[in-house]
């Protein structure tokens, strides 16, 4: 095997090449050789891809490793717990995930163009300094936002002792908020830098804790047994999260503990809708799905989405075309063009030879949940279609980071967000979870295609204005 660090796509060519070979005494190695290329730092080395210095091999063990936990896991769930069951579990998951999408949506996106856009050099503050003190911020409003729900759910405890057993299942998912919250803004900071393999690791920790309880668990395990489940990996995926952030991003002490400026506190909270837009966008109709849906609906909807997302796990790792060369200063307007639409085709062809295959064996993957999930083709082949979506419109998304234009991506986020609420709220009585998929599809396209549009014409605005003067 090639252990020699290398750029993910000059990987891919040696291997294509048969460059790289597997041996069995070096699986392991390259698979810790990955894991520890995590901790190299994403702030050095600005004018390359953060992608370098791990092994291709090991990259790629341990993402097969959190694809196959994240379908054990699900399927431990679904296996353990009757389908009604499984949907009121799973509604714990929207509790959890949603709330934390719409607090630290502000903080990502500026964080994200901080990172993407490479202001440390231009500004002298470091990415580790800027994440540290937004993390601290959207800490403590997860915080406060987890008190005032834990005080809500003690006096409904009073008020209504019929709520009770509802109420003990939810209450590790309220309680996991701040978790969830941190380990996410972490991951989507990595996520920026191009480092998505630090967003599986840190899953790994939910997903093992699921499994372990499902094993240890007595035949009579209440829900509340497995949603404290979900907040002790809650609570070992924020520190892992935290590790890995602070060796992705270093920064010194003084760094972290510096405050942000007024006018970038101003520019975090002029995000504040567009970040409550994004996260309405992506959680609107599974919140929908999870109040006026019956549980099994949910459990449906669930078990899709989260085999769906394994697509998640590989797709960033092909498609590396939120590299930063389009972002770069100096090139003329022609040349990130093509920059540009190459980078959209590649992103075309990565995405669609990954989920083609997971849609033509969608009968024998979704057979393995057994009843009632093997029939939720359509769901998932939609939601499938969100994840190829998504791959395909990652590089005008990360371009519109930079190239920032509030009023436009205002328009784009919250148009879709009310477009995928409506569609969702109007269909769930007849359609149920497949109402949902389809409002998440359309949401997807929507912002995507919106993101592609705005990227292309931004490109050939700038070259007509550069051939004005010469005219």
């Amino acid at each position: 095997m090639d252990g020699s660090a290398r750029v993910a796509a000059a990987g891919a060519r040696a291997f294509s090449r048969g460059a790289l070979r597997i041996r069995p005494a070096g699986v392991y190695v390259a698979a810790m050789q990955a894991l520890g290329s995590l901790t190299k730092s994403a702030s050095a080395g600005t004018d390359r891809p953060n992608t370098v210095g791990h092994s291709w091999v090991g990259e790629l063990l341990l993402r097969l490793l959190g694809a196959v936990l994240q379908i054990l896991a699900t399927l431990a769930i679904v296996r353990a717990l009757t389908p009604d069951e499984a949907g009121v579990f799973f509604r714990g998951f929207v509790i959890a995930l949603g709330l934390s999408t719409l607090l630290r949506g502000k903080y990502e996106i500026y964080m994200a163009q901080h990172i993407i856009g490479r202001r440390a050099a231009a500004t002298g503050i470091a990415d580790g300094a800027v994440l540290m003190q937004l993390a601290r911020r959207m800490l403590l409003r997860s915080s406060l936002l987890c008190a005032v729900l834990l005080v809500v759910t003690a006096d409904l405890d009073i008020q209504a002792p019929q709520l009770q057993t509802v109420l003990q299942t939810y209450f590790p998912f309220v309680l996991a908020l701040p978790c969830v919250s941190v380990s996410s803004f972490f991951g989507e900071a990595l996520r920026a830098a191009n480092r998505t393999l630090g967003i599986v690791v840190t899953a790994y920790a939910v997903n093992v804790s699921l499994l372990v309880a499902v094993a240890v668990a007595p035949p009579d395990a209440s829900l509340a047994f497995y949603s404290w489940a979900f907040f002790f990996g809650s609570l070992a995926a924020a520190g892992m999260a935290l590790v890995l952030a602070h060796r992705a991003f270093p920064a010194t002490r003084a760094e972290r503990l510096r405050p942000l400026s007024r006018e970038a506190l101003q520019a975090v909270d002029s995000r504040e809708f567009i970040g409550l837009a994004r996260g309405v966008l992506h959680w609107g109709p599974l919140c929908v799905l999870a109040v006026w849906a019956p549980p099994l609906q949910m459990a449906q909807y669930a078990v899709a989405a989260r085999t769906a997302l394994i697509v998640d796990y590989f797709l960033p790792a092909l498609n590396l075309t939120g590299c930063r060369e389009t972002l770069m200063a100096g090139r003329p307007a022609c040349a990130s063009r093509r920059l540009l639409v190459g980078e959209l085709a590649r992103a075309l062809v990565y995405s669609t030879v990954l989920v083609l295959p997971l849609f033509l064996l969608a009968p024998e993957i979704l057979r393995i949940y057994g009843i009632p999930y093997d029939t939720q083709f359509v769901v998932y082949a939609l939601l499938l279609g969100v994840q190829w979506a998504n791959g395909v419109g990652r590089p005008a998304v990360r371009h519109a980071v930079v190239e920032w234009d509030a009023r436009r991506i205002g328009i784009a986020l919250g148009s879709g967000a009310i477009a995928v609420v409506l569609i969702c709220a109007l269909g769930v009585a007849s359609y149920g979870a497949l109402a949902a998929a389809a409002a998440s599809l359309i949401g997807a396209l929507i912002v995507n295609a919106r993101a592609i549009t705005l990227a292309l014409n931004r490109w050939q605005t700038a070259q007509s204005q550069t051939a004005s003067p010469s005219s």
